[in-house]
C-alpha cells in the first residue's frame, strides 16, 4: 500500500464497492455502484492522488476517486490534445492556451508555441 492510499477514504469500505460486475459503465449496475462511491471519493483527502494513479497506470477497471474507465479514457484524450483536467493536471500550464508543460517548467510561463505568436 503506497502513502496515499493508507489514508484514503476508501481503505476499510467493501472493495467490490468500486469494482462493478460489469464493464459498461452504461449499465443501471454500474451507475449504482458509482452513486455509492461518490460520498467516500467526495471526502477523500487523498483523490486527486488516487485519479493520477488510476490515469498513470492505465486501470481499465474499477471506479478511481469516482470515475469510471469511460471517464479516465476521456481525461487521456484531452490530455493528449493539450488539455489538461481540472482535478488530475495540478502541474504547471501555459496560462494562455492550457498546455501542460514537459516537466521541469514554472507555473505562469508561457509555452513555446504562445511565446512565438507574442514575439511576432
Amino acid at each position: 500500500m503506497t502513502g496515499w492510499q493508507a489514508r484514503a477514504a476508501c481503505r476499510d469500505a467493501d472493495p467490490e464497492l468500486f469494482f462493478p460486475p460489469t464493464d459498461d459503465d452504461t449499465s443501471l449496475i454500474a451507475a449504482r455502484h458509482k452513486m455509492a462511491v461518490a460520498p467516500i471519493c467526495s471526502r477523500c483527502q487523498v483523490s486527486t492522488d488516487c485519479l493520477r494513479w488510476a490515469l498513470d497506470t492505465g486501470q481499465e477497471h474499477g471506479l478511481w476517486a469516482a470515475t469510471t474507465p469511460t471517464d479516465r479514457r476521456a481525461i487521456r484524450r484531452g490530455r493528449l490534445a493539450g488539455v489538461p483536467d481540472s482535478v488530475a493536471d495540478a502541474e504547471p500550464m501555459c496560462p494562455a492556451c492550457s498546455l501542460l508543460f514537459a516537466l521541469p517548467a514554472v507555473d505562469g510561463d508561457l509555452c513555446t508555441r504562445c511565446q512565438e505568436r507574442r514575439a511576432a
